[in-house]
């Protein structure tokens, strides 16, 4: 009896060190077959597809771990987007197994639902099934996002552009309006010549900012590179697009692109202009000279004296450079703003200090390259 019980007992064992075996290997299979699954959608990140593409790219490697459908359908950017791989309508009511929901709302304009079926309610084979479910959803979400992201900055930096160039186009009109008041403001043939050898003069200058605003309407306007530029030929004829005939005393070198510069000077003469036509008593005064930064690096710094309007008020200082903030009725409050913007990125600086009597602009430019 004691060798019945033995041999029972060795059978048992057996038995169950054969079933952990092939428990083993089943597990050992799955999670080979869970790590092939996963380097795959993993390896989707890395692939130049668009967001729609990845749930059917991504679909054999969800199928090998046994989901039998999946299907997704949102909007993107106000078109109904719908789709679906593996068994053909199947639905939760004729489904064995389990279903897993995913919801992804990128924006308004962007937000999905994604509906995952199963043959295993529980389990192994369920665990491993969901968790790459998961990564694969959130694949599909983090390149839907990039896209709307990407999209948003383009769109923002679009509309960005559109107020520069209608800050410019006023600009512009605003230098056409100034050239029809002096022709109307004549008395005599030879103020009438004055006026037109100084438009003969101007029109080069207008043409050429006509010319570049025209392009950048068109298309994405493209930087010059830097060089070495004379201020005092530069600050002339931006002063003089501006209606404003200068005094001009110094002279400076500076290392910048044209772009930027003339950007620059357009916007910040235009801006103050009024100001200076309307003084003229008091011509318009500006120096040139060089000097260094705190870093004792050498730059080219123009000043010069801007009254303070006629108006009842002004800016405050802290609010003088801030975009869409003006103190004229109707302005777009992106002249200064514009101006300083474009030194900066020509490795400059425009700054301004207050007196009870107007504002002290002070620019700089680098002389040389960096």
């Amino acid at each position: 009896m004691a060798y019945s019980v033995l041999l029972n007992l060795s059978v048992a064992f057996v038995t169950a060190g054969l079933a952990l075996l092939a428990v083993s290997l089943r597990l050992r299979r799955r999670a080979q077959d869970y790590r092939r699954a996963m380097q795959e959608i993993l390896q989707l990140g890395s692939k130049d597809l668009e967001p729609l593409e990845i749930p059917s790219f991504a679909w054999n490697s969800l199928a090998s771990l046994g989901w039998r459908t999946l299907t997704w359908e949102g909007e993107w950017f106000g078109h109904t987007v719908r789709g679906s791989e593996g068994l053909p309508h199947l639905s939760e009511s004729t489904n064995t197994g389990g279903a897993l929901e995913f919801d992804i709302l990128c924006s308004d304009e962007v937000h999905f639902k994604v509906k995952l079926f199963h043959h295993a309610l529980r389990g192994e084979s369920r665990l491993f099934a969901e968790q790459l479910a998961r990564v694969f959803v959130v694949l599909l979400e983090s390149r839907m996002r990039a896209r709307t992201e990407a999209l948003s900055v383009a769109l923002a930096r679009r509309a960005s552009m559109s107020l520069y160039l209608q800050h410019d186009t006023r600009n512009l009109a605003q230098w056409v309006n100034w050239v029809c008041a002096d022709f109307e403001l004549c008395t005599s043939d030879d103020e009438l010549l004055i006026f037109a050898k100084r438009l003969k003069e101007n029109a080069p200058l207008a043409r050429e900012r006509a010319t570049r605003l025209a392009t950048s309407l068109a298309q994405s306007p493209v930087e010059d590179s830097p060089r070495q530029i004379d201020l005092h030929k530069a600050v002339t004829q931006a002063a003089l697009l501006s209606g404003v005939e200068p005094l001009i005393t110094g002279n400076a070198q500076a290392w910048v692109s044209d772009t930027l510069l003339s950007r620059a000077l357009d916007n910040l003469f235009s801006n103050l202009a009024p100001n200076w036509r309307s003084s003229v008593s008091n011509p318009t005064r500006l120096q040139l000279r060089t000097v260094e930064n705190d870093q004792a690096r050498p730059m080219a710094e123009l000043q010069f004296y801007n009254p303070w309007p006629d108006l009842s008020g002004h800016l405050p200082m802290e609010k003088l450079f801030e975009p869409f903030a003006s103190g004229r009725p109707g302005g777009l409050g992106l002249g200064l703003y514009q101006a300083r913007k474009c030194l900066r990125e020509a490795g400059g600086e425009l700054s301004a200090t207050a007196s009870n009597l107007g504002l002290t602009f002070s620019l700089r430019l680098p002389i040389s390259e960096v």
